[in-house]
C-alpha cells in the first residue's frame, strides 16, 4: 500500500526496465526496483537455430518483494525496448488480489517498443479473490516494425468463493493509431453477465501485434484476427491450470 506522509499520499515507486542494442548485444539501460517488484536478469534465451544464446535477446524475471495486491496498492511497471532487441519479461509466480472490502488496487503496465524491437510478456495468472477490487491497465506503444506477444490469465475468485471485481483494459497503439483496444468490465452485475464471461471462472489470452502469427494447431483457444494483421487467441474455462497450459503453448508458438 502506498505510504502516507501527513495527509498526502506518496506514490509507490515504479518498477522500470530498459534495454537497448549496444555492440551487437542487448544491454540494460534501466533496471530499477519498485516498491512491489524487482526486475532480475536471467539467462539469455537460445536462438531459434539452437546455436546458443541470442545476444540480442534479454530476459527479465519480475520478483515480488512486498505483499500485494492489497487495497490501495498501485503497481506500475514501465518498460522500454530499443530498436533491434527482444525483451522477454517473465512473471515466475501468480498474483492474488486479496479481500480488501472493495478498496481498489491498481496494476499497470506502460511499455514502448522501438522499430524492430520485440516485447514478449509471459504473464502469470491474476486471481481476484472475494472482496478484491482491481483495475488492471496495459498500455503498449509499438513503433513501425515492432512486435508484441502478450500472455494473460485472469481468474475470477479462488475455488468456492464469489469473485471480486475486476476492470481490465489493454490498449496497444502503432504509428497510425490503435492496433487493439479492449476493455473488460467484470464489476457489479457485469461479473456474471451473459455475453461477457457468464459463469466461467478463467479467461486466458495471447495477443500478437506487429506481425501475423502462425495458425493455431491442436489448440483449445479461439483465434480472432485484428484489422492490423495481428491476432488474439482466447480461451474460457473453469480450471486455471488448464487455461495456463493452453495459453503457454500458444505463446511459445507465437513468440
Amino acid at each position: 500500500m502506498a505510504a502516507v506522509a501527513g495527509s498526502l499520499e506518496v506514490p509507490a515507486r515504479s518498477t522500470r526496465i530498459g534495454v537497448e542494442l549496444a555492440g551487437g548485444r542487448a544491454s540494460y539501460t534501466v533496471l530499477d526496483q519498485g516498491q512491489f517488484l524487482a526486475p532480475r536478469p536471467v539467462h539469455r534465451a537460445a536462438g531459434r537455430s539452437g546455436s546458443g544464446p541470442d545476444p540480442t535477446h534479454a530476459r527479465v524475471a519480475l520478483i515480488g518483494i512486498s505483499m500485494m495486491l492489497l487495497g490501495g496498492d498501485d503497481v506500475l511497471i514501465e518498460v522500454s525496448v530499443g530498436a533491434g532487441v527482444t525483451l522477454e519479461v517473465v512473471e515466475p509466480a501468480g498474483l492474488v488480489a486479496y479481500n480488501a472490502a472493495g478498496v481498489q488496487a491498481r496494476w499497470r503496465l506502460s511499455a514502448t517498443v522501438a522499430d524492430g524491437g520485440t516485447l514478449l510478456w509471459a504473464g502469470a495468472p491474476l486471481v481476484v479473490a472475494e472482496g478484491a477490487n482491481v483495475l488492471r491497465d496495459t498500455r503498449v506503444s509499438l513503433a513501425a516494425g515492432a512486435r508484441l506477444v502478450l500472455q494473460e490469465v485472469l481468474v475470477r475468485g479462488r475455488t468456492g468463493e464469489t469473485p471480486g471485481e475486476l476492470r481490465s483494459s489493454v490498449r496497444c497503439s502503432g504509428p497510425a493509431g490503435d492496433l487493439l483496444y479492449e476493455d473488460l468490465d467484470l464489476t457489479g452485475d457485469h461479473r456474471s453477465a451473459v455475453g461477457v464471461l457468464g459463469g466461467t471462472r478463467v479467461l486466458g489470452a495471447v495477443t500478437a501485434l506487429g506481425f501475423t502469427p502462425p495458425a493455431l494447431e491442436r489448440s483449445s483457444l479461439t483465434r480472432f484476427d485484428t484489422a492490423s494483421g495481428g491476432a488474439v487467441a482466447r480461451i474460457l474455462a473453469d480450471s486455471a491450470h488448464h487455461v495456463t497450459q493452453q495459453v503457454e503453448r500458444v505463446f511459445a508458438a507465437w513468440r
